[in-house]
């Protein structure tokens, strides 16, 4: 009995023994600049090349791996898309292994018509443009805004799950400047293999796996045939009424070493070059209490914004030329070098009437005829080597603008108004991170000057000169060392801001019992040091600032023959909790507080005429100002069922030691302020939701807000504490039901309310619909009909509609080439109507638009 006792015991021993737990770790590297690669699948199989056991690399490229050691002919197996698939002998791993894999371009074939519409791996979600393109699209932006969990504003700027994006590249290259309207407004869908999001977006390889990002990037996959040679689309159109036109030449080069854009369009049926020359994407080197502009622009004229598609307004003659390119000069590093010209005049008529809910105070007339006419040259020069243990990065910008406008002016008065304001900058950028062991070294640099001479030049019965002459050159320098233990990453952050800022002002022909003018020298030096400190696990994320800051105005009034100094310091802490509640859903609350001096501008005690009715005139009040806010956020993403919602809640209240206060001097409104204590709130909630439904042929989506506030003006010296609310609602449905039938409906409703204490509470309300049906027969034609409903309730209870209606066709002659024509305005309408709330008044106003016009274009793939 003891010996079957004694074997049995010996045969258990042996089979735990080799079914014992084994692990193998270790990191995957690209083989060409050694930077790790996440999302790699590694599987350990077994001879019939069944998977035993797997793990997917984090963004640090590591693995690790459990399992039961019951055979020795294990096979650990690495493969990651557009890498080699790479195999080893377990028995010969030797815990951690360091696995570096090879570039090879994936052919995607017939998989990719077949592929689901989106396919998430690992932070990386893949939208594949043959499931959401469709023939009708003129451009690859057409299809993101079809793409659920993206969308594109008005302005062009695209967010993904309620987000901006914070970087955009074509083929993993980032060449444009932020200015990716120039690609997303003229690449063929035809061209584009897929849209990728990549989640939580880290540009800097330094800071991958230590430094995390709430925001995503977006990366344009072109299609094979599309790459290492030029591609690119002619467009020659013309119509009426009046003459119309529009041509445009778009080519574009993704070769190894060298890539390249180029854009010219000449344009005169209402389409913006600001939709492609706007700088959607700033680079942030500095800490979050950065701010760009110390001095402001005191002339101001300029039409009114219209809730109005600015298309039915623009009345435009515009061009615009880019090159955009960059060389890969070695090992991650790139040379860039981007020239743009853009010009844009534009004629208005517009005309409105302000009611400032005062019997005292009579209403305001305007009707006004204005072209306007800006000119703009820019420039980048830029050079950025990025690794995983160092990056730099220096660009130089230069910028040129002039600016005109011209407007003749009637009804409560009549006169005419002529104003310049052209300006010339220059900046340089410079950024060093460099990654040592478990530390981080950051040197951050940026150098500007900026020269503005503006003239506002009034034409009525006694001319008025505004002359306003600003040079501006600020230097920032900020450093940052960084210790990395364990989990905690610890920051000391350091930094000095020189601000030398002049201003000469004067003001001729405008008889006030103020200064007219002013000859002012700034010397402003800010000094700051901030420690932080982040904590980091799977679940969590948190983050903690507390800059102080010491500000040195030194003051110089050579017209006065004053000088004064003073010293403030300043607080700004901040705190930042993220909660990754599971794979979907993350949570994410925000604490801010901060202690500011008054502005250095504050000092200038002149008026500034603004344009032919208003006037400026700062105000000292020197006690501090406080601002104290709260964010929540909740955000779910769930590409498989091509779901995405995220809800934003927001509170802030504000202490200032000033009110603004405006003041009614004869035909002028002279808006300053005076030392009395107000304090602000404000609620807001907003959110937004997107779900793709019938396999990804409809994309539904809803945004909402809520906006009250909660704040105190004076008016003619007299407290008026008022109450604005505002709540807006837009569902959006896109997609086609069969194969020749897509609809396309957008609904905004929008409602504001103002109750000024003592005063009858005011609302309206606006409602903007647009609704159009595309019809394609077959592969060659396709066929639109829709138009836009705009109705206004004004606060009288009086109504408006307006009803625009337009219709295209488009006949695809071959692959090349297609045909279109497209009426807009059918039933030519040429005014618009709405109204909104300004400082305790209500205007309404009256917009021209656009006439009925006809446009016939060819367009041809080059």
């Amino acid at each position: 009995m003891r010996t079957i006792t004694t074997i049995i015991m010996i045969l258990l021993g042996l089979a735990i023994a080799y079914g014992q737990d084994a692990e193998v770790s270790g990191v995957v590297l690209d083989k060409e600049d050694n930077s790790p690669i996440a999302g790699v699948i590694v599987r350990i199989k077994d001879s019939s090349d069944a998977t035993i056991q797997y793990a997917i690399t984090d963004d640090k490229g590591v693995f690790n791996i459990k399992y039961k050691t019951q055979n020795s002919d294990f096979i650990l197996s690495f493969q990651c898309m557009s890498y080699r698939p790479y195999k080893l002998a377990l028995n010969k791993v030797i815990s951690p292994v360091i696995v570096h894999l090879i570039l090879q371009p994936t052919q995607l074939k017939d998989v990719i018509v077949n592929a689901p519409g989106i396919e998430q791996r690992s932070d990386t979600l893949t939208y594949y443009t043959s499931k959401y393109a469709r023939v009708q699209d003129k451009n690859i932006a057409d299809v993101l805004k079809r793409l659920p969990g993206i969308k594109v504003e008005e302005n062009g700027e695209i967010k993904y799950n309620g987000e901006p994006i914070n970087k955009f590249y074509i083929d993993g290259v980032d060449f444009m400047d932020g200015r990716y309207g120039l690609a997303t407004e003229n690449i063929a869908p035809s061209d584009v293999a897929s849209v990728e999001i990549l989640e939580n977006h880290q540009p800097i390889q330094v800071l991958r796996g230590v430094e995390f990002s709430q925001q995503a990037g977006l990366n344009i996959k072109l299609k094979e045939e599309a790459r290492h040679k030029w591609v690119g689309i002619f467009k020659g159109g013309g119509g009426f009424s009046p003459l119309l036109y529009d041509a445009s030449l778009f080519a574009m080069r993704m070769a190894g070493n060298w890539q390249n854009m180029e854009t010219v369009r000449v344009n005169n049926d209402g389409w913006n070059p600001a939709s492609q020359s706007q700088r959607q994407l700033e680079d942030r080197i500095f800490s979050v209490g950065y701010t760009d502009n110390l001095g402001e622009d005191h002339i101001s004229v300029r039409p009114p914004s219209s809730p109005i598609d600015e298309r039915r307004t623009r009345d435009n003659f515009s061009v615009l030329a880019n090159t955009s390119n960059s060389w890969r000069v070695g090992k991650s590093k790139d040379i860039k070098f981007n020239l743009m010209y853009e010009s844009d005049r534009l004629d208005y008529r517009t005309g409105y009437e302000t009611d400032y809910f005062d019997a005292s105070i009579a209403s305001f007339t305007e009707s006004n005829i204005m072209r306007t006419q800006a000119h703009h040259l820019g420039s980048l020069w830029a050079y950025q080597l990025n690794r995983p243990t160092l990056f730099l990065k220096d660009n130089f910008y230069i910028d040129v603008h002039w600016n005109k406008t011209v407007s003749d002016i009637g009804g409560t008065l009549s006169l005419s108004q002529r104003a310049k304001t052209p300006s010339f900058g220059a900046t340089n950028d410079l950024q060093f991170v460099k990654r040592i062991d478990n530390n981080l070294v950051t040197v951050s640099s940026r150098n500007r000057y900026i020269y503005k001479p503006h003239s506002l030049d009034i034409i009525t019965g006694k001319p008025i000169l505004q002359g306003i002459t600003t040079d501006d050159f600020r230097s920032v320098t900020e450093a940052r060392y960084g210790w990395f233990i364990n989990r905690w990453n610890i920051y000391a952050r350091a930094g000095i801001d020189f601000n030398y800022y002049s201003i000469h002002s004067n003001l001729q022909g405008l008889e006030i019992s103020y200064p007219t003018q002013n000859d002012m020298h700034f010397s402003l030096v800010n000094t700051y040091i901030s420690p932080e400190a982040s904590y980091t696990s799977q679940k969590w994320l948190l983050t903690l600032s507390a800059p102080v800051y010491y500000h040195l105005y030194d003051v110089r009034d050579k017209f006065a023959g004053e000088n004064l100094t003073k010293n403030y310091i300043a607080l700004s802490p901040s705190f930042y909790l993220l909660y990754h509640i599971n794979a979907k859903l993350d949570f994410a609350a925000r604490l801010k507080y901060s202690l500011t001096p008054p502005e250095a501008d504050m000092y200038m005690q002149n008026i500034f005429m603004t344009n032919f009715r208003n006037l400026y005139r700062p105000q000292l009040v020197s006690a501090y100002k406080e601002e104290r806010s709260a964010t929540v956020n909740l955000r779910y993403r769930n590409p498989l069922t091509s779901l995405f919602f995220n809800l934003t809640g927001e509170f802030e209240w504000n202490h200032n030691p000033c009110m603004q206060n405006q003041l009614f001097i004869d035909d002028y409104i002279l808006t300053t302020f005076s030392p009395v204590d107000n304090d602000s709130k404000t609620f807001a909630i907003y959110g937004s939701s997107s779900k793709g439904l019938m396999s990804g042929k409809i994309t539904f989506s809803l945004d909402a807000a809520y906006q009250q506030v909660w704040t105190t003006s004076m008016r003619r010296n007299v407290e008026l504490p008022y109450i604005l609310k505002m709540i807006s609602v837009q569902p959006c449905l896109k997609g086609y039901f069969t194969n020749w039938f897509s609809v396309d409906y957008r609904l905004l409703y929008v409602n504001n309310a103002l109750n000024i204490d003592q005063v009858e509470k005011s609302n309206y309300t606006v409602l903007k619909q647009n609704l159009t049906f595309t019809f394609v027969p077959n592969n060659d034609w396709q066929i639109a009909a829709g138009g836009e409903h705009y109705y206004t309730q004004f606060s009288s209870g009086n109504s408006v509609h307006l009803i625009l209606l337009d219709a295209s066709v488009r006949w695809t002659v071959s692959k090349r080439a297609d045909l279109s024509l497209v009426a807009m305005n059918l039933l030519n309408k040429r005014e618009y109507r709405y109204a909104s709330y300004g400082m305790l008044n209500e205007t309404n106003y009256r917009y021209g638009i656009r006439g009925r016009s006809v446009l016939a274009s060819i367009q041809i793939r080059l």
